[in-house]
């Protein structure tokens, strides 16, 4: 299962000749990962507003099938790929209308305290329920 984000390419996103460009991809994911966290109660703002621990991005890549059109409609396949005491990677496959996968992304996010910056333990109970909402896609 998957947590899924749609949307659509939007204009200011795409080139003179309709592309999208490459590294929106990874603002459709990052836009993903938002949704995904608030749909298991950790929206970003609150979490940054909290002010005891945050989850910076450490590592992305993404891998190009297909280019994105002008109003194409996205739908965005978040899942949990990896995840330790200490960080989560998270893959976001992006899917057209037809169910055909034309980009993956890959995030890993560190957690880390926010007092000082260093690495810290998972907040206790995210792992799980990021887990529960992919779970019920």
């Amino acid at each position: 299962m998957a947590f899924v984000y749609e949307r659509v390419v939007r204009f200011a996103e795409v080139d003179a000749a309709q592309v999208m460009y490459f590294s929106r991809v990874y603002e459709i994911a990052h836009e993903a990962y938002e949704e995904l966290m608030t749909a298991a109660g950790y929206p970003p703002s609150a979490v940054f507003t909290a002010g005891k621990w945050g989850m910076p991005l450490v590592h992305t890549e993404a891998d190009y099938q297909q280019p994105w059109r002008l109003s194409e409609r996205i739908h965005v396949h978040a899942t949990i790929r990896e995840f330790s005491d200490r960080s989560v990677a998270f893959e976001y496959r992006l899917l057209d209308a037809e169910g055909t996968e034309r980009t993956r992304v890959g995030m890993r996010h560190a957690f880390v305290s926010l007092e000082d910056f260093r690495g810290c333990e998972a907040p206790e109970g995210l792992i799980d329920a990021l887990s529960q909402v992919i779970a019920s896609g």
